[in-house]
């Protein structure tokens, strides 16, 4: 007894499409139970989806490259129980009497070299895997026409190149008088020359952040604005309502305090919690109020958003906080995780420095960027006192932020956190 099951891709409500990244398996091949089959990509995470029962794999329906999205077709299996192999192996009498052409045979051929197919398109993917974002059909292509696919400016999505960008390449080149296509072309310097040197590749996720971190600074014009905030009235509620949180299984840290005034901020000056439209016409006020939080982890950086942070009292933020940073240093964080932000705080406090740069998560129009807090001299009240200092950095987009609301809105935040019980309101 067999029975035919088609693996779908799930889990993709909120994307439009992602890329298939990898095939696994090739048709024919026998698997096991939570065996991988196809990988797939957004712009931030990475999903596999596995065989739910042991069988063979009878078709393909996606390669390497292909966009899909909910509910499109993966893999269709057969699941069977794995017998009679021999009667199989064997023609029957009717088939080699047949004068027809033998149609297994000619099925058999075609899985061989859809099977070869699908190998070499997996092992050209995992070919420098750290270079351009291409696939391998674009990447065999160039390969043909000696094109350094390094060279060349990708049109798609993230930065991926296709065959027309690399068409385009070549006629822009044959076009300048002097100029060649060769694969050993390299604008950089051996740098052997100068000693011992590693390469070492990026993982994917790094491969990914990279183009997304690129495409929001190349696509967003970058304004930072900075503030210094006297956190010591802050620094001491924390420190009394500490027992308590933890009594409720919280770490209660400085950045629940932040979350909420940050929000109480979004929504006095809603054009910070929007998006602009696609052709930059008209920003997209958001209602609701989702904070991403930016974790370092050991594969790279990633964004998990913590929802409907108005909502929410300082201590469930707190634990929020907690299990979300753990799902992200376990690899366990699913696209639902990240999608939906619509400010993104990063805090470098933990690790030093006083005011940096960060940039945009595209397409949001603004971050918060925190660093150390440290003892400065303040003249507060006509006497010089030592007060607790938090150094603030806010980056903008400044299509959809002038200077002077940035410097209103960094304002705010700074008399917000000054005024800790302001936040418990």
């Amino acid at each position: 007894m067999s029975s035919e099951k088609v693996i779908t891709a799930t889990e993709l409500e909120d994307f439009d499409e992602v890329d298939v990244v990898e095939v696994l398996v090739a048709p024919g091949d026998k698997i096991e139970a939570n065996q991988s089959l196809v990988t797939l990509e957004s712009d931030k995470a990475m999903m596999e989806f596995p065989a739910p029962d042991a069988g063979i794999v009878k078709s393909i329906a996606v390669t390497v490259g292909d966009k899909v999205k909910q509910g499109d077709a993966l893999v269709t299996l057969t699941i069977e129980q794995l017998k009679n192999e021999t009667a199989k192996a064997t023609p029957s009498q009717e088939h080699v009497d047949n004068k027809e052409p033998n149609k297994n045979e000619s099925q058999a051929k075609d899985n061989s070299e859809q099977q070869k197919k699908y190998s070499l398109a997996n092992e050209t993917a995992a070919i420098e895997n750290d270079k351009a974002y291409a696939s391998p059909a674009v990447r065999r292509y160039a390969n043909e026409l000696g094109v350094n696919l390094d060279e060349v400016v990708g049109s798609a999505k993230q930065g991926r190149v296709l065959k027309s960008d690399v068409q385009q390449h070549v006629q822009k080149h044959i076009s300048s008088p002097g100029t060649h296509i060769s694969k050993s072309e390299n604008v950089l310097p051996d740098f052997s020359q100068f000693g011992e040197v590693e390469e070492k590749g990026l993982n994917k996720l790094k491969q990914v952040s990279a183009q997304h971190l690129h495409h929001a600074w190349t696509v967003a014009p970058h304004v930072t604005q900075f503030e210094d905030v006297d956190i010591t009235e802050l620094e001491k509620a924390r420190k009394q309502l500490k027992q308590r949180a933890a009594d409720q299984g919280a770490k209660l840290t400085l950045l629940p305090f932040v979350m909420k005034a940050l929000v109480k901020c979004l929504q006095e000056y809603p054009d910070f919690n929007s998006s602009l439209n696609k052709d930059v016409s008209a920003l997209i006020h958001k209602k609701y109020y989702n904070i991403g939080i930016a974790v370092d982890t050991e594969r790279g950086l990633v964004v998990p958003v913590i929802k409907d942070v108005d909502k929410k009292k300082l201590t469930t933020l707190a634990k929020e906080l907690m299990d979300i940073s753990s799902l992200a240093r376990d690899n366990k964080l699913t696209p639902k995780h990240m999608q939906g932000g619509c400010m993104t705080i990063t805090n470098l406090g933990g690790f030093g420095g006083q005011h940096f740069t960060p940039i945009i998560n595209y397409p949001e129009v603004a971050i918060l960027g925190i660093s150390r807090s440290r003892q400065g001299l303040v003249k507060k009240e006509g006497n010089i006192e030592e007060r607790l200092m938090l150094p603030l950095s806010l980056s903008y987009d400044h299509r959809a932020i002038d200077g002077v609301a940035a410097v209103k809105f960094i304002t705010s935040l700074k008399n917000r956190l000054s005024d800790v019980w302001s936040l418990m309101i």
